[in-house]
Parts: structure tokens; C-alpha cells; sequence
């Protein structure tokens, strides 16, 4: 799928607004989900649905800490109950049935369901390829293709940081000698990087981009959403199991959990009330991500097919067991939510 071998070496780092109302958000979530499903618990008890996100309060997985926030579960139809837990692993807690659901990187859950993990993609949670591209502040380049000729810095190989730099690289026409990419591990080893000039650019998700941006470490160039393409960061999957034993319950689930992100989206107040005074996010940075970021999360998760081609070769790229896959597989992965 990439044609040339790029340039690599490797690199061993040292060792607020007027806030809006919750009576309204209230008597939002009261009509936002009456979902069709009928079922219930016998005792008439609300269903208990174990979801794991790869990050605590982290933008780009937004429903499920949104729907906390606003307390949409008891208001959804059939009611849920969201045991919400985070950790990288999620693949591995839905194969362990220790998790019913998981919002994550798709290409954590297309390579595990290419080994044998059962259940589907319902939904996308960030649509679209969520990096930036971070710069050193006394950087000259004003767009991507400024930074031809240089070195960027990415976490490992076949990282989501090296895909989009790849990809990006390609679709400007550049070749191998055109740039390099070379890796040094944490944020922190990049930014070491960066500042010792080893590093000249470097992509990363929004929070830490605009983070140091607003410390004065370096600055944002912009987005790469346009440049990667069709494509999603986040995706919301659900396993067989709970799909066969209860599928109305997961789609009350991802229901409310679409409505809890626009109701997130659509109130900037609420949006940086949540990110401030429960997230503990500094408010020039909840600021950057409320006009940036989650505006550009999915209203109802659905995926095109551009999008799903875009997840397969994004796989493909960063998952070696993933190379075998073909579209028709993907998709085969994919139910959206209302279909449930």
C-alpha cells in the first residue's frame, strides 16, 4: 500500500463563559432517548452495561463521560446503568468478557477481530483522523508542505503518528528522500527531540498539541483531518455477547450516548464547564478544545464508505496480522447502532 521504504533512524531520548443550565440539559436528556427496545430487566432494574474508553477524559471518546455529566442514562429506553472504566487494553477486556463495550482507536479492534475477537463497530466516536500538526514555536513553516525536507518525530513504527505522516507525505507528492521519520518514544522524548533539533515537526492528538502550545514549548500548525482524509479516530464496538443477549440495551446506549456528545457540542458553556470543573482541564486550554475539538465529534456515528476504506488502510498500516484483511471484511465488522 506504501510503495517506498521511507528514511528511518532510530532516536534514544534522555532519561469562563456563563455556564448553561443543567435543568436544561435535563429536560433534553428526558426526550433524547426513548428508543424503541423494550426489554428490561425482569425486576425492572436498569441494565448494567460494563463500557471500557482507551483514556480517561479524553475529547475524542466524549459520549460516555458526557452522558455522566449530564446523567442521560436513567433517561434512556430501556434504562441503562454504565459502568465506565478506562485503560489501553480494551480489545483485550472484550475478549476476557470483562467489558460489554469499548470505545477506542478502530484499528485496536479491526486487528482483534482479524484474531478472533466477536462483536461489532456500532458507531464512530471521533469521525475523522483527530491530530495536529506541532512544530517548534521558532518554526518558519506556516503549512504541512513547508516542513518538506525535515525530520518528524513519532512515538514508534507503525503508529498512529507514523501512519498520518506517511500518508500525509504521500499525498504531497513526496518521496522517500523527501523527509524522515524517526522514533522517540513519550510525548516527553519527542519534545526532547524537538527542542534539541533532532525533531522538527511532530503529530499528536489535541490536548497535548495546544497544551504545549499554550506553555510556549511549541506551536500548532494545524489539523490534519483534511490532508489524512475519509478515516475516524474513535469508534464505539460492542461485543457479541451482550449484542445477542441484549441488543436494545446497546442501542439505548449508543442512542443516548450520541445525544450526550451533542449536547455537549452544541453548548459551549456546558462543554467548558465540564471540562474545567470535572476534568480539571486549565480553562485557556478547555477553551482550545471546546472551539477545536468537539465540534468535530459524530452526532450519530455513522460511517461512510469512504471512512471504513480509510480504517482498513489505516489497520493495515499499523497492524501486521491486519494485512490479509479486505474491505469486504471491514464492513462485515461494521453494524451502525440504529440498525440494531
Amino acid at each position: 500500500m506504501f510503495a517506498w521504504i521511507l528514511a528511518r533512524k532510530k532516536y534514544r531520548p534522555a532519561r469562563l463563559p456563563a455556564l448553561a443550565s443543567m435543568a436544561a440539559v435535563a429536560a433534553l436528556a428526558l426526550t433524547a432517548c426513548g428508543g424503541s427496545g423494550s426489554a428490561s430487566n425482569s425486576d425492572g432494574a436498569p441494565i448494567q452495561l460494563r463500557v471500557i474508553e482507551s483514556n480517561k477524559q479524553d475529547p475524542t471518546e466524549l459520549g460516555a463521560e458526557a452522558g455522566n455529566y449530564i446523567n442521560i442514562w436513567s433517561k434512556c429506553s430501556p434504562e441503562v446503568k454504565v459502568d465506565l472504566t478506562a485503560g489501553e487494553k480494551v480489545a483485550e477486556a472484550l475478549a476476557a468478557n470483562s467489558a460489554d463495550i469499548g470505545i477506542t482507536s478502530p484499528n485496536r479492534v479491526i486487528g482483534a477481530m482479524s484474531q478472533g475477537l466477536k462483536g461489532k463497530i456500532i458507531g464512530s466516536s471521533m469521525p475523522v483522523w483527530d491530530q495536529y500538526v506541532v512544530v517548534r514555536k521558532d518554526s518558519g513553516a506556516k503549512s504541512f508542505s513547508d516542513l518538506k525536507g525535515s525530520t518528524f518525530a513519532i512515538s514508534s513504527f507503525g503508529s498512529a503518528g507514523d501512519y498520518a505522516t506517511q500518508k500525509i507525505a504521500r499525498e504531497e507528492g513526496w518521496g522517500p528522500d523527501d523527509f524522515k521519520t524517526v522514533t522517540m518514544g513519550s510525548l516527553d522524548g519527542i519534545m526532547a527531540g524537538l527542542k534539541s533539533g533532532t525533531a522538527d515537526a511532530f503529530l499528536w492528538s489535541a490536548q497535548a498539541a495546544f497544551g504545549l502550545e499554550l506553555e510556549g514549548s511549541a506551536r500548532v500548525l494545524g489539523s490534519v483531518k483534511d490532508l489524512v482524509g475519509p478515516n475516524a479516530m474513535t469508534v464505539v464496538f460492542a461485543s457479541d455477547e451482550i449484542l445477542q443477549k441484549n441488543p436494545a440495551a446497546v442501542k439505548a446506549f449508543a442512542e443516548c450516548y450520541y445525544k450526550a456528545t451533542e449536547a455537549i457540542m452544541d453548548d459551549s458553556s456546558l462543554a467548558t464547564k465540564m471540562l474545567v470543573e470535572s476534568w480539571g482541564m486549565e480553562p485557556a486550554l478547555a477553551s482550545k478544545i471546546v472551539a477545536e475539538e468537539i465540534p468535530l465529534s459524530s452526532r450519530d456515528g455513522e460511517l461512510s464508505p469512504d471512512q471504513l476504506e480509510g480504517l482498513l488502510e489505516a489497520t493495515q498500516f499499523t497492524i501486521k496480522s491486519a494485512k490479509s484483511l479486505t474491505i469486504d471484511d471491514v464492513k462485515g465488522m461494521y453494524k451502525h447502532w440504529k440498525s440494531l
